[in-house]
Formats: structure tokens, sequence, C-alpha cells
């Protein structure tokens, strides 16, 4: 009998053990280090089961590497590494891929993508459904590993925010709660009150103790919006950062992020090419896996049309004649009372020369824009 139970305990231990010491050194997902702790040891054998095949993360796997050195105990001592990004075409890029290929199975997601982010830029990454998007911002966010090619990142990943597109949360969790557990992960350097800030930057202030089980949709993407923002980071990557949110919801949204382009790289994707057309200075385009396009968003739209909108406070008597007598262009209507369609035959000269025809007719001027939106461009080039 006392064999027995030697036994006994020697096999608790060995099932026990390891399962403890990875858990000092791998990260976790869905409950606390602590709780992972409890259920291994209350919950013989199965506890270490599950934490080995869903609770330990993958992506955080053991290593030999000495820990980042602390920061310093003033906050405002500390501050991020600055970008020192790969030069690509368009200047100093943040995140670049070459010959970027993930394959699942005979399905090809991403097929050789060359992706360029200008440091500081807002880059929309755009497609149809199934097209690659999630896949890529998986992939750059250190989610999933691409079958081949190569990544380059600028910054630590520590220094990214990452927004999924359906987040959710332990629904006992107050959203303070969950917000002060990202900050703590990512930035515990921060004071505590930048939890309180981020909450009511993304219009959750009136619920920072409501628990996260009560929350609709659109409140659980304003959560994951904070819970990206407690820590500061360098770059942004959002997937469909306001797909669940009414019009009044998407405008708050729409506005935080093109505050936020002035100090931080954001990549986005979005279904909604009106959002992009807003907010993002640069665009890719992805369709079966396929980069088709990728550049600043005015050159999409000129690409796909010379035809431009002018809008002028009326009244515009001879404007329409003077602009119709001008050598670039071809064709100009008067669709409505100050407002003219221009079809032009260089755009390039067209852009250069505009302002000063309209100086010299004293015109006051609301807006000059091509007159292709993105979802035109967008359908254009796919076909």
């Amino acid at each position: 009998m006392l064999l027995l139970a030697v036994l006994l305990v020697l096999v608790v231990a060995a099932v026990i053990v390891p399962s403890l010491v990875d858990l000092t050194r791998s990260e976790v997902r869905h409950l606390p280090r602590w709780a992972w702790a409890l259920v291994i040891c209350l919950s013989v054998p199965l506890g270490s089961i599950l934490y080995w095949t869903i609770g330990r993360d993958p992506a955080g796997a053991p290593t030999d590497e000495p820990p980042p050195p602390p920061p310093a105990s003033s906050p405002a001592e500390w501050a991020p590494p600055a970008p020192v990004g790969r030069s690509g075409p368009s200047g100093p890029t943040v995140v670049s891929t070459h010959s970027l290929t993930k394959a699942y199975g005979d399905t090809l997601a991403l097929d050789s993508v060359d992706l360029e982010v200008p440091v500081g830029s807002t880059y929309g990454l755009i497609g149809p459904n199934g097209a690659g998007k999630t896949t890529m911002l998986s992939i750059i966010a250190g989610l999933r590993h691409p079958t081949s090619g190569e990544l380059d990142l600028a910054v630590d990943r520590r220094s990214m925010g990452l927004l999924v597109d359906t987040p959710l949360f332990e629904p006992w969790l107050t959203a303070r709660e969950v917000v002060d557990l990202a900050r703590h992960l990512t930035a515990p350097h921060l004071s505590v009150d930048r939890v309180d800030e981020v909450l009511v930057q993304v219009g959750l202030g009136d619920a920072l103790d409501r628990r996260t089980g009560g929350f609709s949709r659109g409140m659980l993407q304003r959560l994951g919006l904070a819970g990206c923002l407690v820590g500061d980071p360098e770059v942004l990557v959002l997937d469909e950062p306001s797909s669940a949110l009414d019009p009044a919801g998407r405008r708050e949204v729409l506005d935080l992020v093109g505050e936020l382009a002035h100090t931080k790289t954001v990549i986005l994707s979005t279904h909604i090419l009106a959002d992009v057309q807003q907010v993002c200075d640069t665009v890719g385009v992805i369709d079966h896996g396929r980069l088709l396009f990728q550049g600043p968003l005015l050159d999409l739209l000129a690409r796909t049309s010379t035809s431009y909108l002018l809008h002028v406070r009326p009244p515009a008597a001879g404007l329409g004649a003077a602009l119709g007598s001008l050598p670039w262009v071809e064709a100009v209507t008067e669709v409505a009372p100050g407002r003219f369609r221009i079809v032009v035959t260089d755009a390039a000269v067209a852009e250069t020369e505009i302002a000063a025809v309209l100086a010299a007719e004293s015109a006051a001027v609301i807006a000059f824009n091509p007159a292709t939106d993105l979802e035109t461009a967008f359908l254009e080039l796919t076909r």
C-alpha cells in the first residue's frame, strides 16, 4: 500500500510540476496565471491537459533569452524606442513584407505579398470577404506565422496595439478591470489614471464599473479599442474597428482614428470603403491573397478617373466658360448652381493649374475632389 501511495505521488508530481514550471515561463490565454495554477493543482490530470491544449499561448513559448531591462522608475523618464524602419518606396517603413505567403492546406490565404506601411501613415487594407485581410493583420501582430516569406517590423510587438474583429472579454470583469489588466500587461509604468482616460476617450465613460457580460457588440468594440490605447502603442492594428457601431459610434471612432493618425502609425482593415476614404492616406487593395495596389489613396483614385468635382460658392457666372476654354479640359458640366463636373485630359496638369484659374475668376472654392470615390475605384481594380 505504501509503495502504491509513493507511485501515485510520483505520477501526480510528474504531471503537475512540468505544467507549473512551464506556466511561470510562458504566456497564457483565457485565464490569469494564478487561476491556471489552481486548475492544474486541483484537477489532476485534467487541469494539466487543459493548460497544455488551450491555456498555453504558442506565441509565448519558453525562451532562454534574458528579460528586457525594467523601465525607469519614473514614467517621465521612460520612452519607447524610436522606430527605425526599413526604407521603402515612400520612405522609412514600420511594417514591410517580402513575398509573404500563408497557406491553409491547398488554399493560399496570402500569395507573395509585398506590403510597405510607411512610418506615421494611416494604412487602409481593403478587399472582399476572404481576401486575406485578417490573416495579414494576424501575422503582423504575431498571432499567426507565415508559411514562407519575410516580415520586418521596426518596433517591438509590445509597442503594438491589436483590435480583433470581434473582441470578447470575461463577462464578470468590469470595463475598468479589463483595461487596467491590459495596462498592467503592456505598460505597467503608466499611471492607473490612464485607464479611465482611455475609457472616456472611446465613449465608455459612463460604463466604467459595469460588467462586460451586459455589453452590446458595439460597446465591446469600444472596450477593445480602449485596451489597445491604454499602453500608448506606437502602432495600432485595427481589424474592422467600426463594423459593429451605429452611425454616431462610427463617426466617433473615425474621428478618434483621425486624431491618433497625427502621432501613431495606424493599420486598419475594413469593408466600409467610405471609412477608409475619410481617414486613410495610404491604401492596399488585396484580393484572393494577392496585393493588387498599394500606395497613396489619391493615386488609386487618379488611376481610375480623369474627372473632378468642383464646388464653388455661387454665383459662378462665367466660370464654366473659363474652364471650358482651357487646353487640358475636355468637358465641363454644371450639375447644380456652383457645382461643376470637369473631365480633363491630364490629371497632373489639372491639379497643378486649377488653383490659378479659380483665383483669376475670384471663385470662392468649397471643394475640389476626384469624381471617383473609393468604391468605384476598388470595383474597377478588382474586376
